[in-house]
């Protein structure tokens, strides 16, 4: 009997100045296990070299059966790069990664077999800060793997949103195509939160604690553990209580 054909996962990275680190999601990306995927940098608008060594992964590895493309987004932001790269997307899946990510070669084996057997519009899941220091990594995961899964669930049954990571996201790009996209009046905190509640009108977000991604703290070291906690936790809380413009809350200035 015929296998299915598995579905074509798109995975979207935006790049701000990322020559750090883009090598390495590039390079952990072609290390998964899973064959029919896409990569997709949208460089927004970079002052560095991020550009040329997207360039160079690409030209040193031509022989590679993922395909790889680099795309520009002049104006700032990370939805307006966000935006850019899946108006490129060919993939049924529309995978949410940062440039600063390293995945294990089952993330998208593992995300596609919680998203793709139910109804489920979208599958989230938690961070694992590499390069943070012993409180920041387990005070993080422990809130991510304990609070975020029961809050997740009662805020869809209070059709309050839901719980979306950015950087470790798995949505249906039909889904994403029916929300309206990525909100490009958002340029970073609270992008996820908008995003989540648009997604949770249309089916279920699943939190799966299972999904780590592996990912650097670098936002927490420029501006404090703490800030940043509070601007996340600001921008849910107030869509949850209140369902106000998250416009208010977002920095057109911010650490990458």
């Amino acid at each position: 009997m015929k296998q299915p054909a598995l579905p074509k996962v798109s995975v979207l990275i935006p790049a701000y100045n990322e020559e750090k680190y883009i090598c390495y999601v590039l390079a952990a990306l072609l290390k998964q296990d899973y064959p029919n995927i896409e990569i997709i940098v949208a460089n927004n608008a970079s002052t560095d070299r991020t550009a040329v060594m997207v360039e160079t992964f690409i030209a040193t590895h031509a022989g590679s059966p993922v395909s790889i493309q680099l795309v520009h987004e002049m104006k700032q932001g990370t939805n307006h790069a966000r935006e850019c790269a899946r108006l490129h997307a060919t993939g049924s899946i529309i995978a949410q990664i940062d440039a600063d990510c390293v995945p294990g070669p089952n993330w998208i084996s593992k995300g596609l077999r919680y998203l793709i057997r139910s109804k489920r519009v979208a599958v989230t899941g938690p961070y694992d800060y590499f390069d943070g220091n012993f409180f920041m990594r387990y005070a993080t995961i422990i809130t991510q793997c304990l609070t975020y899964p029961m809050t997740n669930e009662v805020v869809q049954v209070a059709q309050r949103g839901a719980i979306l990571i950015g950087g470790n996201a798995f949505i249906r790009a039909s889904a994403l195509r029916m929300a309206g996209g990525y909100n490009t009046e958002l340029t970073f905190y609270g992008d996820d939160v908008d995003l989540g509640a648009r997604l949770s009108r249309l089916g279920h977000v699943m939190y799966a604690p299972q999904l780590m991604m592996r990912t650097s703290s670098r936002r927490y070291h420029a501006l404090g553990f703490w800030q940043v906690n509070k601007k996340y936790q600001d921008c849910f809380w107030k869509l949850v209580f209140r369902q106000n413009h998250l416009n208010e809350t977002v920095e057109i200035n911010h650490p990458r």
